[in-house]
């Protein structure tokens, strides 16, 4: 996945990973193929302040490109039965300015993401409204309040509105927060967490800021053999600024509970362990 397509929906959103809405069947199906198209992921987003907008007026758009290097967001308006055709074209498109702040508050995929989520948009808002949207399902709901900056693609988990005005300075300044950060949107569950580990131990907080030694590109993960008891470990090769670095983690589960609050049962929860980090 190389990124985002943004698409204004103010109203209600139901059920799914990408959701029910006033688009209506046919057209976020379409929607949904013009993003698999582009290599991105389709996602609705909503102003937090959305409440009495017009549903017949003009959506705003946004595509982002969030690989490393290559970082790019671009937007337009369009009306709505005309936002497919708007997609595919290659003009009307401009240049924004970003960062956007993106919060998961889908309900209707799991409340924890509302309950959670919405206090932290509140407080985003209230700091940078025009930089700040309601998205739909994210993914990883039991990380809620999840963030999603763009277009670096950095996800943060666990936000709460107490931290919104270090996550805003950080974004604004392209930095992470190590100890909020799940990992960057496009990486494989195993490299996200071998950079987060990595940054917590490093002290590395800049996205992409070579002469900061933080720019981090992942190179290869490779499964280990099993550890003690059958435990599955990995290694993850990343390239920090021009010097490699090894990552060895070590899977495994956490106590059973409810990962969500919309959960019928406990599960296990996957982790992963620092077992080594080398330069």
């Amino acid at each position: 996945m190389r990124g985002y397509l943004l698409v204004e929906e103010p109203g209600p959103w139901g059920p799914g990973a990408v959701p029910a809405s006033r688009l209506g069947e046919a057209t976020t199906a379409r929607l949904r193929e013009a993003a698999a198209a582009l290599g991105v992921k389709l996602l609705l987003v909503r102003r937090p302040d959305a409440a009495g907008r017009d549903p017949g007026g003009p959506r705003r758009l946004f595509l982002a490109d969030c690989r490393r290097g290559r970082t790019r967001l671009r937007t337009r308006l369009a009306p709505p039965d005309g936002l497919v055709d708007a997609v595919a074209a290659d003009d009307g498109w401009a240049e924004a300015t970003g960062p956007l702040l993106l919060v998961c508050t889908h309900g209707r995929k799991d409340w924890c993401c509302a309950v959670r989520g919405r206090p932290v948009v509140t407080a985003l808002a209230a700091l940078e409204p025009e930089a700040v949207w309601e998205c739909s399902h994210l993914g990883g709901d039991r990380f809620a309040a999840t963030v999603l900056a763009l277009p670096g693609g950095a996800v943060h988990g666990h936000v709460q509105s107490g931290d919104a005005a270090a996550l805003l300075a950080a974004v604004r300044d392209g930095r992470v927060l190590p100890g909020k950060l799940r990992g960057r949107c496009g990486d494989a569950v195993v490299v996200q967490a071998a950079e987060a580990h990595a940054r917590l131990v490093l002290g590395a907080d800049g996205l992409d800021d070579v002469d900061a030694l933080d720019a981090f590109t992942p190179l290869r993960a490779e499964r280990l053999p099993d550890g003690p008891g059958g435990a599955v470990r990995w290694r993850v090769r990343l390239d920090v600024s021009g010097a490699p670095l090894e990552v060895d983690l070590r899977e495994g589960r956490a106590p059973a509970a409810r990962l969500t609050c919309s959960a019928g049962a406990e599960q296990h929860a996957r982790t992963w362990e620092l077992e080594e980090l080398r330069r």
